[in-house]
C-alpha cells in the first residue's frame, strides 16, 4: 500500500513512510545497522536482546541479525504460549533463539546477575537492550533526516512516535534546519523519557527545538480503545494509509488533534511513519 516515501495528508501537513525506504523494518534499521555493524566488526557472532510477543524489535533484529550474519537471541517476556504470535513465529523462522521468562525475571534482566547467568547457558554475546535505544542506534537515526533531505520534505515541524527514545533523539542530532521536532509518547506515565533522551543526545543543533508530548498515550502501551481502532480504520479507508495502533496510530491522530487545536497553525508539518505495521496483527479488530 505504501507506494512512495512522502506523501501529502492534507495542507501543511506530510507524511513520511520509513517503510517505504526500508520495507518491514522502518525506523528499526535506522537503530539496528549501525549496531549490527559495530558487532560484524567485533569478536561476537551472537546478539541478544528482549521484547514482548509483537515486538517489532525482536522481528527487526531477527531479519536484519540473518542478513549480517549473526546468531540472534530473543529474551522474551512472560512464559511461552502453547501458540505462538505470528511476530515471534516470523522470528523464530528467521533463525533466532527464543527464551522465554516470568514477568518478575524481566525486571531484572539490567542486572549483573542476570547477565551473568545469560552467559552461562549463551557464552559470549553482544547485549543490545530493549527497542534498541543507545549511542549507536541515535548516530544510526540521523540518517532519517538525511533521507528526508534527500526527498526534498519541506517542514519546520517534525512529529513522530516515541517508545524508547532513540529515534526522535537522532532525528534532534540530525537535524539540518531550524525546526521543532515533538515526540508523542505512546506509554503512560513515562515522563522519564524525557530525560533518557536528553541523554542521548551528543549535540542538539542550534535553533532546534525538541520536546515529548504525554497526553496521548490512550491509555497505555499497546491499549487500543474504540476510538483508536477507528481513527485507524478511517486512515485506511479515507487516506489509504496504514497505520499500527500502538505507535503510528496514536501519533498520527495527535498530530491531527495538534493542528486542530490550532496548536501548529502556519507549521509546515511532517510526520515520520516509522513502520511497525506488522503489530497490527495482535489487534483482532484491526485483522
Amino acid at each position: 500500500m505504501l507506494k512512495r516515501a512522502l506523501q501529502n495528508l492534507q495542507q501543511g501537513l506530510d507524511l513520511f513512510f520509513l517503510d517505504a525506504l526500508h520495507p518491514d523494518l522502518g525506523n528499526k534499521y535506522y537503530k539496528l545497522s549501525a549496531n549490527l555493524e559495530a558487532i560484524c566488526n567485533s569478536s561476537n557472532q551472537t546478539v541478544v536482546s528482549f521484547g514482548g510477543a509483537w515486538s517489532n524489535h525482536l522481528l527487526a533484529l531477527a531479519r536484519l541479525g540473518r542478513e549480517y550474519g549473526l546468531n540472534t537471541v530473543g529474551i522474551v517476556r512472560g512464559e511461552r504460549a502453547d501458540a505462538l504470535s505470528a511476530t515471534l513465529q516470523d522470528a523464530e523462522a528467521l533463525g533466532m533463539r527464543l527464551l522465554f521468562i516470568t514477568r518478575a525475571s524481566y525486571q531484572q534482566k539490567q542486572t549483573m546477575q542476570f547477565r551473568q547467568q545469560l552467559e552461562a547457558e549463551l557464552g559470549e554475546f553482544a547485549l543490545l537492550p530493549e527497542g534498541g535505544s543507545n549511542q549507536l542506534a541515535v548516530q544510526g537515526c540521523t540518517q532519517i533526516i538525511r533521507d528526508l533531505a534527500n526527498h526534498k520534505a519541506e517542514y519546520d515541524t517534525l512529529i513522530l512516535p516515541v517508545g524508547t527514545g532513540g529515534t526522535i533523539a537522532g532525528c534532534v542530532q540530525g537535524a539540518d534546519r531550524p525546526c521543532e521536532i515533538i515526540g508523542i509518547s505512546v506509554l503512560k506515565g513515562a515522563h522519564s523519557l524525557d530525560q533518557q533522551v536528553t541523554g542521548l543526545i551528543e549535540t542538539t543543533p542550534d535553533q532546534v527545538q525538541w520536546k515529548i508530548l504525554h497526553d496521548y498515550h490512550m491509555g497505555g502501551y499497546a491499549k487500543c480503545p474504540p476510538a483508536l481502532t477507528q481513527f485507524v480504520r478511517q486512515a485506511e479507508q479515507q487516506w489509504n494509509v496504514l497505520l499500527d495502533p500502538v505507535y503510528t496510530g496514536k501519533a498520527l491522530m495527535a498530530t491531527l488533534q495538534l493542528r486542530a487545536a490550532g496548536v501548529l497553525a502556519g507549521k509546515k508539518v511532517v510526520f515520520v511513519h516509522t513502520g511497525g505495521l506488522q503489530g497490527r496483527r495482535g489487534f483482532s479488530a484491526l485483522g
